[in-house]
């Protein structure tokens, strides 16, 4: 199973009420982009580049996975945050960093799902 099932599934499992995955792909190894919104603030999108190595959470796939949903479902505080040309408010993602730009068919998800 890979990174992004793996959040995928601990969002259903504990956080589905709080976090609608709209999107999420590969972005090198080990690494997943996911592009979603939360029930407190449904207009905003978010995105969030993870990156799971050893030293993360408890050093499991699993471990880095409930720590990635957790921290979906919560506010983001005083994070990192920046906006694309897109809509997506990027979490975390430093000035020296790229924003991570979504693939086409995540593209179209993000226009069906803009109000109006």
């Amino acid at each position: 199973m890979d990174l992004a099932e793996h959040i995928i599934r601990e969002i259903d499992r504990s956080w589905a009420d709080e976090v609608n995955i709209l999107g999420y792909w590969e972005d090198g190894p080990a690494t997943v982009c996911v592009v979603y919104c939360r029930t407190i603030d449904p207009a905003v999108v978010l995105g969030r580049r993870l990156v799971f190595n050893s030293t993360a959470a408890d050093g499991t796939i699993e471990g880095f996975a409930r720590d990635v949903a957790i921290n979906m479902a919560e506010p983001i505080g005083r994070a990192t945050s920046r906006p694309d040309q897109h809509g997506v408010v990027w979490v975390g993602v430093s000035k020296d960093r790229r924003i991570p730009e979504p693939p086409s068919e995540v593209l179209q998800i993000l226009r069906n799902n803009e109000p109006g």
